[in-house]
């Protein structure tokens, strides 16, 4: 079928009355996968454990298959490593999937199934210096979004619902000197129908930010958590009320503290639900509004988190977050190394659940004798009274054992607060604190707000 529809795309280049046939049956099909997607999610509520497991591993056997018989990779790979055992793909046998990897075989990980040119090309990891080049098949974005879709339907999603989103993206000089620091989007975009840029956010023009968020009245709010954070603290210094109901705010790409979550919570009167998802369309992990584990989409990908030996962590334990698309049959990853730690609440096959997933590997500083402190416990695991007189802050490390604070402070900030965040780490771990008091702090350059600036190469 996909080869009928890349011929039919081909061919369909000249007659206008053939193109708007093209376009009617890949809505239809798009609609198709949309809605099979949504009904498999909601059927997985009335699963059990055990027929979810079951149901996953039928998956990933399907996709092993499929890589090995399309791939030039896989092929030679699974051959080598002797991972078909009779009918049986062993998972464990396959090498880890790396960027470096990816970047060295990036044709032989192709299917032979898809023309590069009818294939997505995506790029990922600006923010960890390690940029990557990748593809992905139309499919695998439909399935993508049909799961957006239904995480906001467990906040109570209707399809007249206003959502707004936020990116790091740019705004011609113009518009922005009319104070509009958004854009339009069409009314069923999976990110909704207004996006702001984050970009150009600060004390001088928030104010434009937050009207237009009351004179929309959104339903669901979605994108990064400095971002809302910001808002939020705005609405509650000025007693600004949301006199509308927001169902829900998605948050998404940055690290959130339980204070900073509690803050956005208050401001809205509404509930927060994490998502974490990458690029590289490999997984996709939620929470539901009840609690903040996460969940993992079992038809998504199959999840391992694992030691530096390779063995499956413990329950409770913290460990590289592996995955195996489940999804794009464009380019196959197989034990994908996500880059990223979780700590595993649940697991059962590839079907995890997440008590805390710590973003990227990076984000942990390292001491003078090479032992890892994750900036969960470092800073989110204790209550600094200081924060509330910060207005926004970054650690950066160059050298093991040294960690130096960028700080923008507020006008009530003082000498006990830096004694307060230098005394309540060193409680933590010994480590040599410097601070530096700036005006502002760059953001990466998808306009994203990194708490830490990890130079080591760790």
């Amino acid at each position: 079928m996909k080869k009928v529809f890349y011929s039919l795309k081909v061919f369909l280049r000249k007659p206008k009355i053939l193109n708007k046939l093209y376009s009617f049956l890949h809505k239809l099909r798009s609609n198709r996968i949309h809605e099979n997607i949504l009904k498999e999610l909601f059927e997985l509520e009335k699963s059990t454990e055990e027929e979810i497991s079951i149901n996953q591993s039928r998956k990933l056997q399907k996709t092993l298959r499929y890589a090995f018989e399309n791939t030039i990779y896989y092929k030679e790979v699974f051959i080598n490593h002797r991972v078909i055992d009779g009918k049986i793909f062993d998972l464990k046998k396959i090498p880890i999937l790396t960027k470096d990897i990816i970047r060295k075989n990036q044709l032989q990980l192709i299917s032979k199934e898809f023309h590069i040119d009818y294939l997505s090309k995506k790029n990922t990891g600006g923010s960890t210096g390690e940029p990557l080049v990748f593809y992905t098949d139309s499919k695998s974005g439909l399935v993508d979004n049909a799961h957006h879709y239904y995480l906001y339907t467990l906040m109570g999603y209707t399809p007249n619902d206003t959502i707004v989103s936020c990116g790091g993206f740019e705004i011609d000089k113009k518009t922005r000197e009319k104070n509009i620091y958004w854009v339009h989007n069409s009314k069923d975009n999976v990110f909704g129908s207004l996006r702001f840029s984050v970009l150009y956010l600060n004390d001088d023009n928030i104010s434009y930010y937050v009207m237009k968020i009351l004179e929309i009245k959104p339903s669901i709010l979605r994108g990064y958590p400095s971002f809302y954070y910001t808002i939020s603290k705005f609405i509650l210094k000025n007693n600004i009320s949301i006199d509308f109901q927001v169902k829900g705010i998605n948050l998404t790409s940055e690290m959130c503290s339980p204070d900073q979550r509690e803050i956005i919570e208050r401001a809205f009167s509404t509930k927060v639900f994490f998502e974490y998802g990458h690029t590289e369309v490999c997984l996709f992990c939620y929470t539901n509004g009840h609690d903040y584990t996460y969940h993992s989409s079992p038809i998504y990908g199959y999840l391992e988190v694992i030691n530096e030996d390779g063995s499956d962590t413990e329950i409770g334990q913290v460990g590289k977050i592996i995955a195996t698309s489940l999804i794009n049959h464009g380019m196959p990853f197989v034990r994908y190394d996500t880059g990223d730690l979780g700590e595993v609440a649940y697991r059962k096959g590839g079907y995890l659940k997440f008590s805390r997933i710590y973003g990227r590997s990076q984000d942990y500083i390292i001491t003078k004798d090479n032992q890892k402190v994750f900036l969960t416990a470092l800073i989110f695991g204790q209550h600094f009274q200081a924060f509330a007189r910060i207005e926004k802050w970054q650690i950066i490390q160059n050298s093991k054992g040294e960690i130096n604070f960028l700080i923008i402070p507020t006008n009530s900030y003082d000498k006990k607060d830096e004694l307060e965040i230098e005394q309540k780490i060193k409680n933590v771990v010994e480590i040599d604190i410097a601070f530096d008091y700036v005006d502002t702090i760059p953001l990466t350059s998808m306009g994203k707000h990194l708490f830490l600036k990890q130079n080591l190469k760790v």
